[in-house]
């Protein structure tokens, strides 16, 4: 099969190499994936470069994915054979947080990508019971949903945002779903960004652009992280809400406390998602509720999709296509 592999920790073009490997084959209670969409993630640039210490190369990056299943091992219902599915994470369904509705805080969680192969290839293997059967969604839009989108829901389960004044840090691929689901939910929506190429799509799509003057928000949801999240401490107003869900640079922080003291700032961190918000954001894309915002590589060309997204030329999401 045709795959991109992590080779080692670095630039795009030096990281990611394109590669022929022997085609997958299931083992007892696996199925395989052919690939129709693969997603690049925020957090798969910071994976190439190094950021996570279990991460081993030589690996297949990438852990958004839409395809059909070819084939399964044994102890999988046949069944599944040819269904559209999307991956999730790999949890074990059995630690106090998997019990909890907590899956996405498991504390022996795999992330396709990093401890094992992903989805920048053809094909892919996984557990069975991490593929979940969906229709009626285009595949290049559905893979939006199985992480920025999802994240979205997931991350606005955490705060109430009706009637509320509410800014976005950051226009990448998480961000302009925030910002849409924010409006679905009743929100007055502004987004912080430089782009202005994203700024003029958002406007289109109802959302105030942030500017200097604007301040004492609400809710502030920082998708970007260390650059940006002493700024979006002081956007918040007293007795605000910070929600964070992003670090894309992977570096520390450093806030001084009397920011959170003094203004009496509620401080939330968003992990993800879980199974069940994919199916919400697939319903939102069903319904039209969604724009699905997303630029097109062939699955060769993903170190170019890689340095897009660092130089902030992409729109929503950067997809794979095999």
């Amino acid at each position: 099969m045709r795959a991109i592999q992590l080779v080692k920790f670095g630039e795009p073009r030096e990281a990611l190499k394109y590669v022929e490997l022997q085609d997958p084959t299931p083992g007892p209670g696996e199925a395989v994936v052919k690939i129709e969409a693969a997603g690049v993630c925020g957090r798969d640039l910071v994976v190439r470069k190094g950021a996570f210490p279990h991460v081993k190369p030589p690996v297949i990056p990438g852990h958004e994915g839409v395809g059909r299943v070819i084939d399964v091992g044994a102890g999988v219902e046949k069944d599944l054979v040819g269904m559209r599915v999307f991956l999730s994470a790999i949890y074990d369904g059995t630690c106090d947080y998997c019990r909890r509705g907590l899956e996405n805080l498991c504390r022996n969680a795999e992330l396709l990508g990093e401890s094992r192969n992903g989805t920048y290839a053809e094909y892919v293997v996984i557990p069975a019971r991490f593929v979940h059967p969906f229709h009626g969604v285009d595949p290049k839009v559905a893979v939006v949903a199985t992480c920025p989108l999802a994240t979205a829901v997931y991350a606005l389960r955490q705060v109430d945002v009706e009637g509320k004044r509410v800014l976005i840090v950051g226009a990448g691929g998480t961000g302009v779903y925030i910002a849409q689901l924010a409006r679905v939910r009743g929100a007055e929506v502004y987004v912080s960004t430089r782009s202005v190429e994203k700024a003029k799509v958002l406007k289109e799509l109802g959302v105030k652009i942030a500017e200097d003057r604007d301040k004492d928000f609400d809710i502030v949801i920082d998708t970007v992280g260390s650059p940006t999240l002493e700024k979006s401490f002081k956007l918040a107003k007293r007795a605000g809400t910070i929600v964070v869900i992003g670090n894309v640079t992977g570096e520390r922080a450093s806030i001084s406390p009397a920011l959170i003291i003094l203004r009496q700032l509620k401080v939330l961190g968003s992990m993800a998602f879980r199974p069940w918000d994919i199916y919400e954001a697939l319903d939102l894309l069903k319904r039209g509720l969604i724009k699905p915002l997303y630029t097109e590589y062939r699955l060769e060309n993903a170190p170019k999709a890689h340095e897009d997204m660092e130089r902030g030329a992409v729109v929503g999401r950067a997809v794979l296509i095999p």
